[in-house]
């Protein structure tokens, strides 16, 4: 049994001297520690093996051969990160980096080995492309539903149950959208739509608003996964094979993609895997920022007063209180009547809501700060005035409204709030009918606008909107990009040409 602190002394084949000192084992990795160097002569050695001797007895750890893989494994398990934020680097590493550099190990990853990576990125967004035309065969089982068995929407879920349990859609494939589906295969597009509802139910593939369903990273599957039965043709027409279209990803992704992997090559630092951060030294492509652009009051108006006459009351509450306050989507759904400080015309932010796949939370907001937002009389009295209608409501029934009761929620209890992604969805759709260019963000971009544009100092501008930085995240995201003091520089410089203008052509 090798023990800590152990050396011995070997000579190579080319005639120098190996030096290894047992160091124990790794207790993330659970390998063993070898700390090794390579001299001359026996001299050498001697005064090597007493440097590492000394290396093993303080705990220091030589470069590890952990792979990026294994890092990220380790990173992930010990990172504290939102919910939300957590799914997206996970899409991230599963897509895009573990397929580029999960073999690789960490301390032979270098900046030129990210300058290429994201280099390759800027020009196609999957890593398999080598700039040549390929096809992109798809492992998607080719559905085939018969009329003689159970119900439709039954048999193409099990056909896509066994692809996932067999192994041939590996955690992380893509599915084709519902619509795909049934045209690809002729089902009905309530079938295709069923199935899909049906595996994301028992957690096979994981669905989320305007993306394409993946195979959930916890789906169980087979050690053998194959495209197709042994002694079958790959039809590509009929699985929906395509030719490789190359996808550049934004700058913006590429520095995302950048921060994971910064965070965990900091963590590997930190670990004594590696002496020092590649990230640090790698290029990043410049992303152009373009502030969006806010909608105007009247537009702002109109459509809550087209909610209003709709009949969706409470949505219209919804966006008048997000024009007052800024606040985020998520923060307004989480509020709760207790929250309110309907004396003192107080509303306390405190807490988020957030709905992914298999999580409905309510959280603490996103930058993990309480704030206490004044209103005004108008807005104290139409959240009076709500409150009011809905303890009426229930008192008909028998029933006191809770303090806890949820403002926005579909039912009367207001024992579930709206989900988030529901809002986004029916504002764009009061939105269109309104015929206004409007999101629920871009409310919180218009609050930012016209507080700055009002003279609100900047410092309490990002402290209403609950940002932290000081205020850079208020001026680089969410201020007007044509600022009130830009106009008042060009109506200065426009006086000064003007009377130059007008004086007549001398003779």
């Amino acid at each position: 049994m090798t023990t800590l602190g152990s050396g011995h002394v070997e000579r190579l084949p080319s005639g120098s001297l190996r030096v290894s000192v047992f160091g124990g084992r790794d207790p993330l990795t659970g390998r063993q520690i070898w700390h090794r160097e390579t001299v001359k002569t026996e001299k050498e050695a001697q005064i090597a093996l007493g440097r590492l001797l000394e290396r093993a007895d303080t705990g220091r750890k030589p470069d590890a051969r952990v792979t990026v893989a294994e890092l990220l494994d380790r990173y992930m398990e010990t990172v504290e990160l939102d919910v939300s934020t957590r799914q997206t680097y996970e899409g991230y590493i599963r897509r895009t980096i573990l397929p580029a550099l999960g073999s690789t190990e960490v301390r032979k990853v270098r900046g030129p080995v990210l300058d290429m990576l994201y280099a390759r990125l800027r020009r196609c967004g999957d890593v398999a492309c080598s700039g040549r035309p390929f096809t992109e065969h798809t492992a998607f089982p080719p559905l085939s539903v018969t009329t003689d068995r159970s119900a439709a929407w039954r048999q193409a879920a099990d056909q896509i149950r066994e692809a996932i349990s067999s192994g041939q859609l590996a955690p992380g494939a893509e599915l084709p959208s519902a619509r795909e589906m049934a045209e690809r295969y002729g089902l009905r597009l309530a079938t295709a739509q069923h199935a899909l509802a049906e595996l994301a139910s028992q957690r096979l593939i994981t669905v989320q608003q305007g993306r394409r369903a993946v195979v959930a990273d916890s789906a169980e599957t087979g050690e053998a996964p194959a495209l197709r039965q042994p002694g079958t043709r790959h039809d590509c027409a009929r699985s929906g094979c395509r030719r490789h279209v190359c996808r550049p990803l934004s700058a913006a992704t590429i520095r995302q993609i950048h921060g994971v992997l910064s965070g965990a090559f900091g963590a590997a630092v930190r670990w004594d895997w590696i002496d020092r951060n590649p990230a640090a030294s790698a290029r990043l492509p410049k992303a152009r920022s373009r502030p969006p652009s806010s909608p105007t009051p009247d537009a702002v108006a109109n459509v809550i007063a087209t909610a209003q006459g709709l009949g969706l009351d409470l949505v219209a509450l919804y966006l008048w209180l997000a024009a007052v306050t800024g606040a985020r989507r998520g923060e307004l759904c989480a509020l709760q009547w207790e929250d309110l400080d309907l004396d003192r015309s107080v509303v306390h932010v405190a807490f988020s809501y957030l709905v992914v796949p298999g999580v409905k939370v309510r959280k603490d907001t996103k930058t993990h700060q309480d704030r206490y937002l004044a209103i005004d009389e108008v807005t104290t009295a139409l959240l009076a005035e709500r409150r009011k209608l809905a303890a009426e409501q229930l008192a008909g029934v028998g029933v006191d409204l809770s303090d806890s009761a949820f403002v926005f929620a579909h039912d009367p209890l207001g024992e579930a709030p709206w989900d988030p992604n529901w809002v986004t969805k029916k504002v764009a759709e009061i939105a269109r009918a309104a015929r206004v260019a409007m999101t629920v963000k871009s409310l919180r971009h218009d609050s930012a606008s016209q507080l700055l544009a009002g003279g609100i100092d900047l410092r309490n501008t990002a402290a209403r909107l609950g940002h932290g930085g000081g205020g850079a995240t208020t001026l680089r995201h969410y201020a007007d990009p044509v600022s009130e003091v830009d106009r008042r520089a060009a109506a200065y410089l426009a006086r000064l040409t003007a009377p130059r203008q007008a004086e007549p052509a001398g003779e």
